[in-house]
């Protein structure tokens, strides 16, 4: 017996023209189920989210860089401009910085003109059993990371992530 017959049918039974309209009929009801009735996963993902405050150690700025992270509200990682927080406090502290003394030898001395800046950022993370991450930036403890806002973009390092409600363990 032949696949196909002289007048197209399979197996001399069915038009090979009705088996694709029923398939693509069997196709839009499985894709109109799934839709209206299956998974949602931007659900699933914002369901996932726990609230957090990660604290950026931002060391040895200047004054007017201290005055526009006050100002600042969102940040952004730099390169990928992903929302990473908003700023919820700003805590100053002497910078610390070395320096090469008349007689050879490195000496830290605190800086006039410099502060060390502890940003802490409200964010909502996702985590995983591996990694923690807000808006796709992978955030670590002592990892760089690169912050932007309207009024300024600075370089620092995470120095905690504290998850308020124990939602992250």
């Amino acid at each position: 017996m032949k696949l196909w017959d002289e007048k197209g049918r399979i197996f001399g039974k069915i038009s090979a023209v009705d088996l694709a309209i029923v398939f693509l009929v069997v196709l839009a009801v499985g894709w109109f189920s799934y839709s209206r009735f299956g998974v949602n996963l931007r659900k699933q993902i914002e369901e996932r989210t726990v609230p957090c405050e990660i604290t950026v150690l931002v060391p040895a700025v200047r004054r007017p860089t201290v005055e526009a992270i006050r100002k600042s509200q969102a940040m952004f990682e730099f390169k990928t401009n992903a929302y990473v927080g908003t700023v919820s406090s700003v805590r100053e502290e002497p910078a610390n910085v070395w320096f090469l003394n008349n007689d050879g030898r490195w000496v830290m001395t605190p800086a006039p003109d410099r502060s060390d800046v502890y940003v802490t950022l409200k964010a909502e993370a996702r985590v995983s059993e591996n990694v923690i991450t807000v808006n796709g930036v992978e955030i670590r403890v002592g990892q760089s990371v690169n912050l932007k806002s309207k009024w300024v973009a600075v370089s620092g390092f995470i120095y905690a992530v504290e998850f308020p409600e124990g939602g992250a363990q």
